[in-house]
């Protein structure tokens, strides 16, 4: 199954993928040169299926591409644009955009989510979330966000409950969600948004000001 998604505001667009193809079926779909070809090759099978994904999902955004990656291992093309890649199970969501951006997609799991939610909710964060049935989803989409500003962020900042903070927010609206990357001598706001697709949610976070 190809795209299962498409987002496009003109300044960002995300693809989504559904990776049901066996792999002969998926290299159909992507333009592999032989040093892609090569690399491709080297990659045990699952992370080969993620690859072809990957390169499946820039061909359908028009940005036939190679990935490169940096010290800290964000990826990025070589184009005055930006890159941010995310894979759940045999989902692969791919953003690119004239914004710095992080996107993040994660399989709808309420028990597990509640069962770490201690580990990224902060207590000014809690203390709006409301108690009800919408609770697992508010946790599942501060958890994108927060995965989607360390991924913005270039893996520089680590700890979800010191350096990432979400303001409150309505779970019916899903655009425009002010959060912020904070550290020691300074504070940054970004805005996140988010879109249900099956049972993933799609988290993908912007740096206007960048």
């Amino acid at each position: 199954m190809p795209i299962i998604d498409y987002i496009n505001d003109a300044f960002t667009e995300i693809v989504t993928w559904h990776v049901t193809e066996t792999e002969d079926e998926l290299l159909e779909h992507v333009s592999l040169t032989p040093e892609r070809t090569k690399k491709c090759q080297k990659m045990p099978q699952k992370q080969r299926m993620e690859y072809l994904g990957l390169r499946a999902c820039l061909k359908k955004l028009n940005f036939d591409l190679d990935v490169h990656y940096d010290e800290r291992g964000k990826p990025y093309l070589n184009i005055d644009k930006h890159l941010s890649i995310t894979h759940s199970y045999h989902l692969v969501s791919v953003g690119v955009s004239s914004f710095l951006l992080g996107i993040d997609i994660e399989k709808k799991r309420d028990k597990k989510i509640r069962n770490v939610a201690r580990k990224f909710i902060r207590k000014d964060e809690d203390a709006w979330i409301p108690k009800d049935m919408h609770y697992p989803e508010y946790l599942h989409i501060i958890w994108g966000i927060k995965e989607g500003l360390y991924k913005l962020n270039g893996g520089n900042l680590w700890n979800f409950l010191h350096h990432y903070r979400v303001e409150p927010f309505n779970i019916q609206d899903n655009k425009n969600i002010v959060c912020w990357i904070s550290d020691e001598s300074s504070s940054r706001k970004y805005y996140a948004y988010h879109k249900m697709i099956g049972k993933h949610y799609l988290v993908w976070v912007l740096d206007y000001e960048a």
